[in-house]
C-alpha cells in the first residue's frame, strides 16, 4: 500500500499547488486507469482523445436541456476529467510522452470548453428559464470568467512554483525541443496539423520570453511564508473547482449552480484576493 502511496505521489504536482478536487478526487480515480491501461499499447494521445469524446458528448447532452440528459452531461463531464488528468499521468509513468502531447492535450481542452458551453446555452434555452438573448449572453460571461479565473490561477500557480519551490520552467528549453521538433516534422513532411499546432506554441513561447526574463526575484523563503496560504485561497476558483460545480450542477439539474459561483462568487473571489496578493508581494523580497 505504501508503495502505491508513493507511486501515486510521485504521479502529481507538487502538493502545494494542486487542486483539492484533482488531489482527491480526480487523480486518485485516474491513477486506478493509469495502472490498467499501462499494461496495454495505449499511449497518452489516445487518452487525450477520449477525453475530447467524452466532452464533446458531455456538451451533446447538455444541449438535449432534460432531467436525464444534463445528469448524463454531468457524469460524461467529470469522466473527461479524469481522463484529462490521466494522459500526463500515463505518460510520466510509461515514459512514453511526445513533445507535443501537451499542446494536443490544451487544444483538446479548447474544443471541450467550447462543446460544452455551447452545449449548456442551447439546453438552457430549452429549459426556457431566462430569453435566449440575456441567457447567451449569461453563458458568454461565464466562459470568459471561467477562462479568466484558469489564466490566473495557473499565472501565481507558476510563480509559486518558480520562487517558492525553486522549480523552474525554462522557456528557452521549451523553444530549443518544439524547434527541433517542427524542423524534423518539415522535413518528412508530415503530420500539418501539429506542424501547426508547435509554430502557434513557439510564436507564443517567443512572446512569454519577453516577460519571462523580466520577472522579479523573490527571496525564496519570504515568498513561500507569504502565499503558501494565499495559493490555497487561489486554487478555491480553479479549473478542477469549476469542472466540480458544473458537474454538480448537472446532476442536480440546476445550471444556476454552476453560473452563480462561476459568475458571481469567483469573480467576488478575485477582487478580495488581489488586495492580498500585492501585499504578499511586498513581503516576498
Amino acid at each position: 500500500m505504501k508503495k502505491l502511496f508513493r507511486e501515486y505521489l510521485s504521479m502529481l504536482k507538487p502538493l502545494p499547488v494542486e487542486g483539492i478536487p484533482d488531489l482527491f478526487l480526480f487523480r486518485p480515480i485516474a491513477f486506478v486507469l493509469v495502472k490498467v491501461l499501462s499494461r496495454f499499447p495505449v499511449t497518452p494521445n489516445q487518452v487525450s482523445i477520449s477525453a475530447m469524446i467524452t466532452g464533446v458528448g458531455s456538451g451533446f447532452c447538455f444541449s438535449r436541456g432534460t432531467r436525464e440528459s444534463f445528469l448524463w452531461a454531468g457524469l460524461l463531464y467529470a469522466a473527461t476529467a479524469v481522463l484529462d488528468c490521466s494522459d500526463g499521468m500515463l505518460a510520466r509513468y510509461k515514459k512514453n510522452g511526445s513533445p507535443v502531447g501537451r499542446i494536443v492535450d490544451g487544444t483538446i481542452d479548447y474544443i471541450n470548453g467550447l462543446a460544452i458551453f455551447t452545449g449548456l446555452g442551447v439546453g438552457m434555452s430549452k429549459m426556457a428559464m431566462v430569453p435566449q438573448f440575456y441567457l447567451w449572453i449569461v453563458i458568454a460571461v461565464a466562459a470568459l470568467s471561467m477562462a479568466i479565473h484558469s489564466i490566473l490561477v495557473d499565472y501565481y500557480r507558476s510563480q509559486f512554483c518558480t520562487h517558492a519551490l525553486k522549480i523552474r520552467h525554462s522557456i528557452d528549453a521549451e523553444i530549443s525541443i518544439f524547434s527541433v521538433e517542427l524542423q524534423l516534422l518539415q522535413q518528412k513532411r508530415i503530420q500539418p496539423i501539429t506542424r501547426l499546432l508547435i509554430s502557434i506554441y513557439l510564436g507564443y513561447c517567443h512572446i512569454q520570453i519577453k516577460y519571462a526574463h523580466k520577472q522579479v526575484q523573490y527571496d525564496s523563503q519570504n515568498y513561500y511564508k507569504a502565499n503558501k496560504i494565499l495559493l490555497r485561497l487561489w486554487l478555491m476558483i480553479e479549473l478542477s473547482m469549476h469542472i466540480c460545480m458544473l458537474c454538480l450542477s448537472a446532476i442536480l439539474y440546476k445550471p444556476e449552480l454552476f453560473l452563480g459561483y462561476t459568475i458571481v462568487f469567483a469573480n467576488i473571489w478575485i477582487l478580495l484576493i488581489v488586495p492580498l496578493q500585492q501585499r504578499a508581494n511586498k513581503k516576498s523580497f
